[in-house]
């Protein structure tokens, strides 16, 4: 037989902590489109989120050499923003 103790309360997560200023941590993601390119010829996305302001960007590439130009765009328009 099996019991079930509904007084037994969650044990909850610690908080988690998270950055206090723009672009100082950025979660980054490159993957190739697994031989399914776009019509446009697109082998690769990216995507980059700001730990602070959670603003996210999405990226299609050609060539996973155009990764850093990929960063260069969304730190300017981070800090536009």
């Amino acid at each position: 037989m099996f019991m079930l103790n509904v007084n037994q309360q969650k044990k909850s997560c610690p908080p988690v902590q998270h950055e206090s200023n723009l672009l100082d941590l950025i979660h980054p993601n490159l993957r190739d489109l697994k031989q399914t390119p776009t019509t446009g010829g697109k082998c690769y996305y990216g995507t980059l989120i700001d730990d602070f302001s959670r603003y996210t960007e999405a990226y299609l590439l050609r060539h996973k050499v155009k990764a850093f130009d990929m960063f260069l765009s969304y730190k300017a328009e981070v800090e536009i923003n």
